[in-house]
């Protein structure tokens, strides 16, 4: 492990120790392992790599911890599987595909996780849902791996479409009651609370569930191109 790392874990009031799968580092608060995640991810992925394992970090009554992989530190990409599996996992119940999480998502992500309602993140620019949490995706009935992949402008009548981009541009948090495609086979309609953000320089939207959908038709106009 790196010593700038070391340095930080061997100050008071953090611990860490190897088991048979890693290193398991235990900090003193939520926040603190978040900032060493963010501030060290790399150093830590190479530290997995090196030992063949992973590297998690936890917190007082912490029941999802971060981990990283040693194939975070490489140049190849992560198989589907992996990206959607282990990006970030904390306990199987949120996932994502996008390689690069600034402090701004992975703490977005660790809510997500610890919500009791679906949550999903989209990507503004290119419209791509890249994370969703275990409710999200059963409520979708669809494999996270697939979920986290996938464009959401066919999953969108183009009218209502059309009025979330506007509403977007002029709120940044409303909700809104609309139809859409849960998947290619089943339609909803769904009430949700949409708050956009940004991270970075890139706008992302998250999509919070907080009706149970109700079941419609797939409508004539689905799935055409918009």
């Amino acid at each position: 492990m790196s010593a700038s790392v070391l340095k930080v874990l061997n100050q008071p009031g953090w611990n860490y120790k190897l088991s048979y799968d890693g290193v398991s580092i235990l900090a003193p608060t939520k926040k603190d392992a978040t900032h060493l995640a963010q501030s060290y991810g790399y150093a830590l992925s190479e530290t997995a790599a090196k030992i063949n394992g992973k590297v998690r970090i936890g917190w007082r009554h912490c029941k999802r911890p971060i981990e990283f992989y040693g194939w975070m530190a490489s140049q190849k990409p992560p198989t589907p599987a992996e990206t959607a599996e282990r990006m970030l996992p904390v306990g199987g119940e949120v996932f994502c595909s996008q390689l690069q999480l600034p402090v701004g998502l992975l703490k977005r992500m660790v809510a997500a996780a610890e919500s009791e309602r679906p949550i999903s993140i989209i990507r503004q620019d290119n419209n791509k849902q890249i994370i969703v949490n275990q409710l999200m995706s059963d409520m979708l009935q669809t494999p996270p791996e697939v979920a986290t992949q996938r464009v959401m402008n066919r999953f969108w009548l183009p009218e209502d479409l059309a009025e979330l981009e506007r509403r977007l541009s002029q709120q940044s948090r409303f909700t809104m009651t609309h139809r859409g495609g849960l998947n290619e086979q089943t339609w909803a309609i769904l009430t949700t609370q949409f708050e956009s953000f940004e991270v970075d320089g890139i706008w992302y939207r998250q999509a919070t569930t907080l009706a149970t959908p109700e079941l419609i038709p797939i409508p004539p106009e689905a799935f055409a191109p918009i």
